[in-house]
């Protein structure tokens, strides 16, 4: 079961003041949308379907759940809501649902294989035709031809005027006169695209949502119970959230070549510890490793009782060796050599020779 929810008021607010709009205004209907599901797809600024099965267990039945979305959004946003009506349509079909939201006001709800009753009788010019982009100052649309929304399917513009143009002279006026349209003859005539278009209609569309994919975030913090001040102790917290970090890392192909760490002190003060690398890297143990030698060679003044390490995120580094090149040291072990000769001599006394101008 699907539910969409469209909002004009969040449309005409996004697009009157679309130049100076407010970063957390852009996805409001998103944000909103995760207080339900945790599966969301954004597909316009004022348009979301939101992915409800299961969310009766929480929320009790699907009348229920989208009552409550309806009420929850007239709220304030301090209150968690957007502040104005909005439109909700439950379907068992995605686009059924976005269609049904953008078209019908109110709470409405489809029952599975009556899609093209509740749809049928929507002109053939609304079908898959976005408000959003129709009224999007970008796009200025000539009279008499509506902007098409072509994210979710992959037809061409033009094509899919043409298709509508070509139903308009066949006299296909409704989505059921289209959608009861022998299919081999739709084929021969329309092609592919017109297959996709009267599945569209008759509510029989088949596919997974776009979720919406959170910003990645490298940076974790945890607040200790109790002070720690010896090494061994605070070493256990930071390979905890090293791993973690590393982790996020690999997951989007990632590396980095600075690393920042954050210790809050019982005396409220903060000390700084900054690694910054010649090489990206993703190695846990190395991370903790040479932050284990930093913290000895510069020791907080005060016990430990927060931990927050955040990092830049770069693309890693490949390189291919040649046949005949000498095997080089690892960068990570490289690096740890020479943290462990920086604490033994110091950073001074550690470095590549040069030669001095002098006479001799």
């Amino acid at each position: 079961m699907f539910a969409c929810i469209y909002s004009q008021e969040i449309l005409e607010k996004v697009t009157l003041s679309l130049p100076g709009l407010a970063e957390s205004e852009v996805g409001a209907c998103a944000q909103f949308a995760y207080a339900f599901s945790p599966l969301v797809e954004e597909t316009a600024t004022d348009t979301v379907v939101i992915d409800v099965t299961g969310c009766e267990l929480v929320f009790g039945s699907a009348y229920e759940l989208a009552n409550q979305i309806a009420r929850q959004a007239k709220l304030s946003p301090t209150a968690g809501g957007l502040g104005c009506q909005v439109n909700v349509a439950l379907a068992a079909n995605p686009d059924a649902a976005i269609q049904a939201a953008q078209y019908f006001p109110g709470v409405t709800f489809i029952s599975p294989g009556e899609e093209l009753t509740a749809l049928g009788d929507l002109p053939i010019e609304k079908l898959w035709c976005s408000k959003s982009e129709a009224h999007s100052p970008k796009s200025k649309p000539k009279a008499g031809k509506p902007t098409w929304n072509i994210e979710h399917e992959t037809l061409d513009q033009r094509r899919m005027a043409e298709i509508i143009e070509t139903l308009r002279l066949w006299g296909v006026r409704t989505f059921r006169e289209f959608a009861e349209l022998p299919v081999a003859g739709v084929s021969e005539r329309l092609g592919q695209d017109g297959l996709k278009l009267q599945a569209l209609a008759a509510g029989k569309t088949t596919r997974h949502l776009r979720l919406k994919q959170p910003a990645p975030v490298f940076k974790n913090a945890i607040e200790l119970e109790y002070p720690i001040a010896q090494l061994e102790a605070l070493s256990f917290i930071l390979a905890r959230l090293l791993n973690q970090i590393c982790a996020s890392l690999h997951a989007y192909a990632l590396a980095t070549n600075a690393l920042q760490v954050e210790l809050k002190l019982e005396t409220g003060a903060r000390h700084e510890l900054k690694l910054n690398l010649p090489y990206p890297m993703r190695d846990h143990k190395v991370f903790l490793k040479l932050l284990l030698l930093d913290t000895e060679t510069h020791p907080p003044p005060a016990a430990v009782v927060g931990i927050t390490i955040n990092c830049e995120p770069v693309k890693p580094r490949v390189l291919q060796s040649g046949l005949f090149i000498p095997l080089a040291p690892e960068p990570e072990k490289l690096e740890l050599v020479l943290a462990r000769l920086e604490k033994l001599v110091g950073p001074e006394n550690v470095g590549s020779p040069e030669l001095l101008d002098t006479h001799r």
